[in-house]
């Protein structure tokens, strides 16, 4: 098992990112140096954006993800165009097979900080999709909302059943876009970060618990 703070300083400071394009930036790690003792595991990194996103304009109105969908649903479209950008290289990358003709990756962990925790997010559900003899779990560390509705459908949840957004204390990110708006987060929230004074959960509070230096300490914090 690593722990969700290595995972973290991974994501936020440590790996090697490639650029496709559309602020979208992602890695692959498969050596033993960082996962230890995991054997035949991927991990999918995602991160944080470096760039403005208009995500104002791109959350009024949600898009299908996928054509000829059997259970109908909207998400985000600014991020959905984000994850297309990325889509075929990680569906090339976890269906990858051995000499013997069986899949390289028997585990695959999907991390994701901010506008790379949305992706990751998508990712997921890809994993799910094409991959779901592995064992799959997802984490999008102060990640947006995704999902064009106010509830995720009973007959969707299991592609998120394994994924889990991080939110750091009050962080503005994890609200956005408006739940008013209708949109809300796939997968389970869990929140941490100790509340010492009820300033933590206000402006401009709610914006520094996002830095990854912030998330950082909370989640060593709840380790110890």
């Amino acid at each position: 098992m690593i722990l969700k703070s290595k995972l973290f300083h991974m994501c936020a400071y440590d790996v090697k990112y490639t650029e496709v394009g559309n602020g979208v930036n992602y890695a692959f790690v498969e050596d033993k140096t960082h996962m230890q003792y995991l054997e035949n595991t991927l991990i999918i990194f995602f991160e944080g954006s470096n760039q403005v996103t208009d995500w104002i304009r791109n959350f009024l109105f949600g898009k299908r993800p996928y054509k000829d969908m059997k259970i109908p649903y909207r998400v985000h479209r600014g991020f959905l165009a984000a994850w297309k950008e990325v889509e075929d290289i990680i569906i090339q990358k976890i269906t990858e097979k051995n000499s013997k003709s069986e899949y390289k990756w028997q585990r695959i962990i999907i991390v994701g900080y901010s506008h790379g925790g949305a992706l990751a997010a998508f990712c997921h559900e890809c994993c799910w999709f094409y991959r779901r003899d592995a064992v799959i779990e997802g984490y999008g560390f102060e990640a947006p909302r995704i999902y064009a509705g106010f509830r995720v459908k009973k007959a969707l949840r299991e592609r998120w059943a394994t994924f889990t957004v991080i939110r750091n204390k009050n962080d503005i990110v994890t609200h956005c876009p408006p739940a008013i708006f209708g949109y809300t987060h796939v997968g389970t929230v869990k929140k941490i970060g100790k509340k010492t004074s009820t300033k933590d959960y206000k402006w401009p509070h709610c914006i520094g618990a996002h830095y990854p230096d912030k998330v950082y300490e909370s989640l060593k914090s709840e380790e110890v």
